[in-house]
């Protein structure tokens, strides 16, 4: 119970990076050292028990490995990896963002693919008559000499368009005609708003809480936006933030996914 493994963790809340609730997923790979892996030898007779024949009924991933069939091994599969998006890096997910385009929302959001584009810089321009540059990227016709064709054009990017540790600049509303009743800034480094807290940092309580500054304009339609993503969370509008309550940093990410979409 109280060695330093993932369950220790769930037990003991979490940490800001792993979910308070729920059961470790990981593989237990390297959880036994030099242990030969299974051949054709026949298997424990009963389900679920170790060497000295305790039973542990909790259905984890740790015991579908240990005991169960190879089927439902193969069901239980491998996790997929959870890309992580940090301070510095953003990481867009089609899923979250899939997730969001089938909300209610009242604001129309860009398409996922030039977001895409648009945060990875990708410079070439795509397939088709009605190819679309990415922002930031220009063509330059090229200058055909005396008595030949005219070549391929190339295309530059403008520096402060592009950069190459991934920051773009806002894309804008997706829909002009349309006026958002709020602006978000982001900061000096251009990061979006959205820092988590612990409720209590003094007792290093794992109960998280998001706080959203940098909002001009209705910060209640932008409450009732937050209230269609986050429908089970407590939300208060102050004069200066919002507080958005037992969030974490999937919570932060959503916003941002939101917040790219919108244009900011």
């Amino acid at each position: 119970m109280f060695t330093r493994s993932g369950m220790r963790l769930v037990w003991l809340g979490g940490v800001a990076s792993t979910p308070s609730l729920g059961l470790e997923l990981r593989p237990s790979a390297g959880h036994y050292v030099n242990v030969i892996p299974e051949g054709n030898q026949p298997r424990r007779v009963v389900n679920y028990a170790d060497n000295n024949n305790n039973f542990d009924t909790t259905c984890n991933l740790r015991n579908l490995t240990e005991f169960a069939k190879p089927e439902v091994r193969q069901m239980a599969g491998t996790v997929a990896d959870r890309k992580w998006s940090s301070k510095w890096n953003k990481v867009f997910d089609a899923g979250v963002y899939d997730e969001l385009l089938k909300l209610p929302l009242r604001y129309k959001l860009h398409p996922f693919d030039v977001l895409h584009q648009h945060y990875n810089s990708h410079l070439t321009p795509n397939e088709g008559d009605t190819a679309q540059l990415p922002p930031g990227v220009y063509e330059m016709p090229a200058t055909a000499k005396e008595g030949e064709s005219d070549g391929e054009p190339y295309y530059y990017a403008v520096a402060g368009k592009v950069s190459s540790v991934g920051y773009a600049p806002p894309l804008g509303p997706a829909d002009p005609l349309d006026v958002l009743p709020f602006f978000v800034h982001r900061d000096s480094n251009g990061r979006l708003p959205g820092k988590i807290y612990s409720m209590n940092t003094k007792l290093l309580m794992p109960n998280f809480f998001m706080r959203i500054q940098n909002i001009e304009g209705n910060l209640f339609r932008f409450e009732e936006e937050l209230m269609k993503i986050f429908p089970t969370k407590k939300i208060f509008v102050k004069a200066h933030c919002i507080y958005i309550y037992n969030v974490g940093l999937d919570g932060r990410d959503v916003l941002h996914h939101w917040l790219y979409g919108l244009g900011f």
